[in-house]
């Protein structure tokens, strides 16, 4: 299931992302398509795992449900826009709930995208290239 995505030119390590998201399948998924088109990629299965990666590591980007067990995806995308350091890293959440405020909210709550589940592998590809890229100050 590898898909035709452009990779991202980067000199030294591979782009990070952190994926958080509590369905196993997806996550496997993710992290799969995710390391085949050139990406470096780990998984936290709450939103307290997410939060603690996130202050850990160095992420340049982080996919992130919205519906999580003990913490939501709004939460997570607010503590991480309120902390300096964390700030700059790009947030896509993700939700398969179809309710029409979600794309506001996470947009008013800083994420720089929302993409809705189920979604298209080479969307959510496009979509996390352009924002690390733009993230870098790169077109």
């Amino acid at each position: 299931m590898k898909a035709q995505s452009e990779q991202i030119p980067r000199f030294g390590a591979k782009p990070r992302i952190l994926v958080i998201d509590d369905e196993p399948e997806l996550s496997r998924l993710l992290l799969t398509v995710l390391k085949r088109n050139g990406f470096e990629a780990c998984a936290a299965s709450t939103g307290t795992d997410g939060l603690r990666l996130s202050g850990e590591q160095n992420y340049d980007l982080i996919l992130c449900d919205i519906d999580l067990p003990d913490i939501d995806g709004f939460e997570i995308c607010r503590r991480i826009k309120q902390s300096p350091k964390l700030r700059p890293i790009p947030i896509i959440l993700m939700s398969g709930r179809l309710a029409e405020g979600n794309e506001a909210m996470a947009l008013k709550l800083g994420a720089a995208d929302f993409v809705s589940k189920p979604f298209g592998v080479e969307i959510l590809l496009s979509k996390v290239s352009g924002h690390i890229r733009g993230s870098k100050g790169e077109p």
